[in-house]
This record gives structure tokens, C-alpha cells and sequence, in this order.
């Protein structure tokens, strides 16, 4: 008899620890009588912190809450639902947020007045946001290392009242300065017509990749001033980006500046991106790179607009464009023109230094141009080092080249 009794209390002790120590969500048996499913959950629910859960209807302190409980290289998930962002999400290096089911969860900051920026340092090192829907936010990172976003959803800015493209410029949803291993892929940027903006801008970064993602559908989401701003420190790599921009905004010449936009860069990849809906002006262009220094520019798409190939004399860090491939391009016109904007072109009005080794080769532009001209180029430095213009398909070898520039196989 004492045995029996010995064992059924070493049971009821056990059940007592697994109810205060398992994992929410784990199976623990039927519930014992008199315990209503409400009180249970209340319970189980005490131990969200320690589980690294962010549950439906908590408020930015019990997200930050959550946040806190976790250590480097521990995950914390976050339930479907929507939840009111009002201040800063605070961040722990190595830890990663991610969507704890198929479904986004939405961090909502549409009722604030103008979008809430999340400025972040090193506490974004080995840091992930994975599977999240952010309304009307911004992230500004600053010297952090391996900062991931991935998979995630932007949409709902909301731009600061009586700014353009040279002023306030805060319209971007994720910005880079001086950091390292940076990448955004898989993601998703929406501007709306009552707030055009931009997506992506890196800055002084090395090794900044951004990738897979899809800016704007043309329509009701594709408000873009830019889509994505590169002024890298070295190795930065943007491939395989959809940019979708919806020409309406054409007529606001104020809020227009390019799909791709780089300059004071060394060592930069734009490869494989589909760019369409920037004016063939020198507002638009759906590429534009000037000022730097190793630029790939290969194997695009680009629709109504295409490549501006241009040497400033306003950047003193940067007062060249040296060794520039701009290769196997399908570049798609509605109409031709002697000009720089309609295909591929390229301009210099610095004075204190000049180009050097430009390659423009393969590129297929139907009905459109190849425009490299302005009094200040150089054409021994165009053509250094292997430059010049080659085995282009425009309209019927609509070529409008400077005398002395290196070039054959037009067509």
C-alpha cells in the first residue's frame, strides 16, 4: 500500500514539473479537472519570454520583452497578427525574428504621421528579420556586420511633408552605412501614389548584397522615386531585382532619380534585374552609374529606359569612371534619339580627371541608341585597356560616337 502511494505521488510530481517546464504548445496530457482552458492558457502563456515567442496582441514592451530573453544565436518567433509599432523594436546581436507560421505577422506604425525610422548599430550584428510585414517603418543600420533581411514585406511610408529627391531623402524602407555582409533578398517594397519613395539605399558598405527582390508592380504599389541607391565602399552585388515603377509618376520630375542608381562606389555587380517605368530622361534611366570605379553593368533587362554612363565634377573623393563593362543588356526603346537617354549613354563634364576603360559590347537595344560624345572624353582613355563600343544590336546601327572612340561589329 505505502509503494502505491509512493508512486502516485512521484506521478502527480511529475505532472507539476512538466506543467511549469514544458515548451508552450507542447502535449502534456488531458488537463486535470477543475483547470478551465482559460486558466490553462494563462499559464502556459507566462512562459512566452522564456519560449522566445512574440504571441498575437502584444504590445511593443512585451515584444521587447521577448526580444531581451534571447541570446545570441536563439531565434524569437512571431504569431500571426498585427501589431501597433510606436517606438523602437530593440535588437540583441545574433538574435533573428522570424514568422513563426506561413503567414506574416505585421509590425503597424501607419498611425503615426510620418514613417518611424528604427535607427540600429552594432547590436544588428549576425542579426536576421525573416518573414515580417512592416507598415509605414524604416530601418537605418550603422556599422553592424551580417544584418539579414530576408523575405520580408514594406509597404504604407508615409513621406514627410515638402521633401524631393535632393531633400530630407529619409523615404527609404532599409538603409546601410558602413557596414559589412549586409543582404535584403526575397523581399518585397510597395510605395503608394500619395507617397513615392525609395527601397533600398547602401552606403559606404563593403560586400552589400541585394537580391531576388521585387520593387513595385507598375500600378497601385509602384510610386518609386529610385528603387535601389548603391553608393558602396567596394564589392557590392545587386542581381536578379524586379523594378516595377509606375510611369504616372513621370510628370513629377521633382520625385524622379533613376531604377538602379550608384555613384562613389569601387567594385559593383548589376547583374540579371528586370527595371521598368523610369523616363528616358536624365531624370530616369532605369541604370545610372557615374563616379566610381569597377562597375559591372550585364545581362538586364531594362523597359523605356536604359543605361547613363556618367562622370560628374561634384564628387571630389571620386572625379573619374574607371574600368566600366556594360555587356549583353536588352534594352528595350520606344523610340530612338540623339541623345544620351534613349539606350546606352555616356557624359562627362568633370575636367580635373577624365574616364577610363569603358566597354560597352553585345548589347541588344531594338530601336534604341549608343550616344558617347561632350567635348571634355578622352577617347585614348575610353578606349584603354581593352574600352570601346562592340557587337551592339541598336536600330540599324544607331551609333552617335565621339570621333577616335574603338568600335565594330554594330548593327
Amino acid at each position: 500500500m505505502k509503494t502505491k502511494i509512493f508512486t502516485l505521488k512521484l506521478m502527480l510530481a511529475g505532472m507539476a514539473v512538466c506543467a511549469l517546464s514544458c515548451k508552450k504548445g507542447a502535449t502534456i496530457g488531458a488537463q486535470p479537472d477543475g483547470i478551465a482552458d482559460g486558466k490553462f492558457t494563462n499559464i502556459t502563456s507566462k512562459f512566452s519570454v522564456a519560449d522566445h515567442v512574440i504571441e498575437t496582441g502584444m504590445t511593443l514592451t512585451q515584444i521587447n520583452a521577448v526580444i531581451a530573453g534571447a541570446s545570441a544565436g536563439q531565434t524569437v518567433y512571431v504569431q500571426p497578427g498585427t501589431y501597433t509599432i510606436t517606438g523602437k523594436i530593440v535588437m540583441k546581436a545574433g538574435v533573428k525574428i522570424v514568422k513563426q507560421t506561413t503567414t506574416n505577422p505585421i509590425f503597424d506604425a501607419t498611425g503615426l504621421s510620418n514613417i518611424l525610422t528604427l535607427s540600429y548599430s552594432t547590436e544588428l550584428n549576425n542579426c536576421m528579420f525573416s518573414g515580417i510585414t512592416f507598415w509605414n517603418i524604416r530601418m537605418v543600420v550603422t556599422g553592424a556586420t551580417s544584418t539579414w533581411v530576408k523575405y520580408c514585406i514594406f509597404d504604407y511610408a508615409k513621406r514627410a511633408a515638402s521633401t524631393n529627391k535632393t531633400n530630407n531623402l529619409k523615404d527609404d524602407y532599409v538603409e546601410f552605412l558602413s557596414t559589412d555582409s549586409s543582404l535584403v533578398s526575397n523581399c518585397v517594397f510597395s510605395h503608394r501614389s500619395t507617397d513615392p519613395g525609395r527601397g533600398v539605399w547602401v552606403k559606404s558598405t563593403t560586400n552589400a548584397k541585394i537580391l531576388n527582390n521585387t520593387f513595385g508592380n507598375g500600378s497601385t504599389t509602384g510610386y518609386f522615386v529610385c528603387g535601389i541607391n548603391d553608393n558602396s565602399q567596394t564589392n557590392s552585388l545587386i542581381d536578379n531585382n524586379v523594378l516595377n515603377r509606375n510611369t504616372a509618376l513621370n510628370s513629377v520630375d521633382s520625385l524622379t532619380d533613376h531604377g538602379i542608381y550608384a555613384h562613389s562606389f569601387n567594385g559593383l555587380t548589376i547583374t540579371n534585374n528586370t527595371i521598368s517605368g523610369w523616363p528616358a530622361t536624365g531624370s530616369g534611366g532605369a541604370v545610372k552609374v557615374r563616379n566610381g570605379q569597377n562597375a559591372t553593368i550585364s545581362t538586364n533587362t531594362m523597359n523605356g529606359s536604359g543605361v547613363l554612363l556618367y562622370e560628374y565634377d561634384n564628387i571630389p573623393a571620386f572625379p573619374y569612371l574607371k574600368y566600366v563593362v556594360v555587356s549583353g543588356n536588352n534594352i528595350n526603346m520606344s523610340a530612338t534619339g540623339n541623345d544620351a537617354y534613349h539606350g546606352i549613354g555616356y557624359y562627362r563634364d568633370n575636367t580635373t580627371d577624365m574616364e577610363y576603360s569603358i566597354l560597352i559590347q553585345n548589347n541588344l537595344i531594338p530601336n534604341g541608341t549608343i550616344w558617347i560624345n561632350g567635348a571634355n572624353l578622352s577617347t585614348a582613355n575610353f578606349n584603354a585597356s581593352g574600352g570601346g563600343v562592340y557587337n551592339n544590336d541598336t536600330a540599324s546601327g544607331n551609333l552617335y560616337l565621339k570621333s577616335g572612340i574603338a568600335n565594330s561589329g554594330n548593327y
